[in-house]
């Protein structure tokens, strides 16, 4: 099958962002210019990741059975090997395992939900629309925000469909690539100054507004829009990227090890690097610009390897076999 280079490329690039924010967020530096490329890096990376999940989700009756045995059974793997890497390096074991997903992992969670539900959702009359009110209702409710994902997975859900529903929507965005740059650069500029003054958590969409101190309709604004800007980033990073092979390409084709295999080094690196005595990294500025640059290239460049997914997916494939029964045609 014949793949697009371009979301591979538009792939790749996100899984560059979101390794570069988690390794940004476990250096605890609060300069303002972190600040302000933490704060860029989450207006987008993870909208533009579930973008692209639903532009190639399918909404036909088959869907819900391979999204368990693709997606929610290495969730369950992964989780596994999760909980196995706290009792190693916490000494201890989380109480609530599969009902809280380790972390990063809440991702296949949401994923999985998405598109067990889509061959409903689909059928549902103005439900783009829904997702939005659920997205901004959802923040009303102070309900434990890691648990099953519920509060991410609804504030994700309308990218997601527009991700899906964008298939056929494609032409009707397309605009010269220099006009997408010249609208980009402002508008990711604009929109980081608006989001600097709060707290960065408020575009990680988990939590309820009444725990990062403001009220509901303050909330709900922010929220929504904080969604419509990730929706407008992403057509125009769709009109930037190339459809040729670039170094980009490979991380996409193999972002699935990328994704989940980062956040053992995210959290590993720096208690190596304290442990040896390099600590005094994570008090200059430029060497932790430095190191948070080479973390994240090396990461990408070693966890992109065909290799390295190809392990993934043999881990992957046996476990399914076990679990489900075969299939007769």
């Amino acid at each position: 099958m014949n793949r697009n280079i371009k979301f591979d490329n538009l792939r790749g690039f996100s899984m560059i962002l979101i390794v570069m924010g988690h390794f940004i967020g476990t250096t605890h530096f609060t300069q303002t210019y972190f600040d302000f490329a933490y704060t860029l890096i989450y207006l987008f990376d993870l909208p533009l990741l579930i973008f692209i999940s639903g532009y190639f989700s399918k909404d036909n009756p088959e869907s819900s059975i391979k999204a368990f045995r693709t997606i929610f059974i290495p969730y369950l793997i992964f989780n596994t090997f999760w909980i196995i890497f706290i009792y190693l390096t916490k000494g201890y074991v989380p109480a609530d395992m599969y009902l809280v997903p380790g972390f990063g992992l809440w991702y296949l969670l949401s994923l999985y939900l998405w598109r067990a539900f889509l061959p409903t959702a689909t059928k549902i009359k103005h439900i783009f629309v829904i997702s939005f009110i659920l997205a901004m209702l959802i923040g009303t409710v102070n309900i434990d925000p890691n648990f099953l994902s519920i509060s991410r997975t609804l504030c994700y859900f309308p990218i997601f469909l527009f991700g899906f529903y964008f298939k056929n929507l494609e032409e009707k965005f397309t605009i010269k690539r220099s006009y997408a740059l010249l609208i980009l650069i402002p508008l990711l500029i604009g929109a980081t100054l608006l989001y600097l003054p709060f707290n960065s958590t408020i575009l990680i969409l988990k939590y309820a507004y009444a725990s990062l101190h403001m009220g509901n309709l303050k909330g709900m604004v922010l929220r929504l829009l904080f969604i419509l800007i990730s929706m407008i980033i992403i057509i125009l990073l769709n009109n930037i990227m190339p459809s040729k092979k670039t170094f980009l390409t490979k991380i996409g084709k193999n972002s699935m090890s990328v994704y989940i295999l980062q956040f053992y080094f995210v959290f590993t690196i720096p208690d190596i690097m304290n442990y040896l005595g390099f600590n005094y990294v994570f008090n200059s500025t430029f060497l932790c610009i430095f190191y948070v640059i080479i973390a994240t290239a090396l990461v990408c460049f070693i966890l992109s390897r065909d290799k390295v997914n190809k392990i993934m997916d043999i881990l992957i494939i046996r476990v399914t076999k076990i679990l489900m029964k075969k299939t007769t045609p």
